[in-house]
């Protein structure tokens, strides 16, 4: 990933109280690392800073002209404890974009794809 991308991933997480630990980018994938402030205060990945995490990817894919793909994200604390991770399928993301998904189900599929 280049460091332009890089740099707008990694703000627009901060902005959401997560501090990017790494990005890869796989054919289908991105694999992205991160530190959440609030995952490490409550023991548990909360459910709407992955919705947050997840609206920052659909920006990027929108504003930024990025390759739509899966999300594959790990959660972690700020001492680097692993809490759990969670994935977006790029299916998903078409389907949202098309209406053939409900922002309802997409969350819903996101949350159940939560593994702590």
């Amino acid at each position: 990933m280049d460091d332009d991308r890089r740099f707008a991933l990694e703000s627009r997480l901060t902005n959401n109280g997560c501090y990017l630990e790494s990005i890869t980018v796989a054919d289908d994938a991105y694999e992205v690392t991160y530190q959440s402030v609030a995952a490490g205060q409550h023991g548990e990945i909360p459910h709407q800073q992955v919705g947050d995490v997840v609206n920052v990817f659909r920006t990027l894919f929108d504003e930024h002209d990025w390759a739509v793909r899966s999300v594959d994200a790990t959660v972690t604390t700020l001492d680097d404890e692993v809490l759990g991770s969670w994935h977006a399928d790029a299916d998903w993301f078409e389907a949202l974009a098309d209406d053939d998904l409900t922002e309802v189900e997409f969350s819903r599929r996101v949350v159940a794809s939560l593994e702590e």
